[in-house]
């Protein structure tokens, strides 16, 4: 209920960002592989943790090449120090669904291509990169190894603050439909994501990543979606 009301919340307060003019925005909808990365997980990517996530974009161009994006974000973290001999006998692991909403900035390197007064639209692929902010909701459950460990006293904070940060190629396929992969590394400003900080890393927050594919459609006005193609 808190995620929804947080939804709406700032879908609101985005819509008059795509109620100016609705001259170029896109829906879309992806899924893809999401993994952690803290004090129960070394490498940056582990193979053992990787779980399913999907997400749904709303994007509204100001121009040909920048974009602002509503961006929801949904799938499974775990990790365990069962993986790693490293942590091996300190034995805490947590698992849980996280729900993730965010805005974000992007630029398309190449979008300036796509249209055109004189040339109408033009079938382009183009790398494109982002940054935002973000808000995340996650309650795992939290298992520790030994029955006095210091990091069970600490009360779990379900809200983290983070900020994404990554990039991707879009391929249009006609006008209206576009496909994309990505890539974005999640940053937060939580040490507790996974329910272990006092005898963890005190001084490198957790993060996680998510990336895949997305298709999207993209809405233009008559005019635009009528103008010239180039060679006819």
């Amino acid at each position: 209920m808190r995620l929804m009301k947080l939804t709406l919340g700032l879908a609101l307060m985005i819509l008059p960002l795509f109620a100016v003019a609705q001259k170029h925005w896109e829906v879309s909808a992806g899924v893809g592989a999401m993994n952690y990365y803290g004090d129960l997980t070394p490498p940056l990517f582990t193979i053992k943790e990787v779980h399913l996530g999907g997400q749904l974009s709303v994007r509204r161009f100001f121009d040909r090449q920048h974009a602002v994006r509503l961006n929801l974000l949904h799938g499974k973290l775990s990790g365990s120090d069962r993986n790693f001999d490293r942590n091996y006998l300190r034995g805490n692991s947590f698992e849980g669904q996280l729900s993730e909403i965010s805005i974000i900035g992007e630029f398309d390197v190449r979008g300036h291509k796509r249209f055109s007064k004189k040339h109408g639209f033009q079938k382009i692929s183009s790398l494109y990169f982002f940054g935002g902010g973000s808000v995340a909701y996650f309650n795992p459950v939290v298992k520790y190894g030994t029955s006095d460990s210091r990091d069970e006293e600490i009360d779990y904070i379900n809200w983290h603050v983070g900020m994404p940060i990554g990039g991707g190629v879009r391929i249009d396929m006609n006008e209206r439909i576009v496909l994309g992969i990505e890539l974005a590394y999640r940053f937060t400003i939580s040490d507790f994501l996974d329910g272990t900080q006092a005898t963890g890393n005190a001084y490198k927050n957790d993060s996680y990543t998510f990336g895949g594919a997305w298709i999207g459609y993209r809405f233009m006005d008559k005019e635009e979606a009528e103008a010239p193609v180039k060679g006819k």
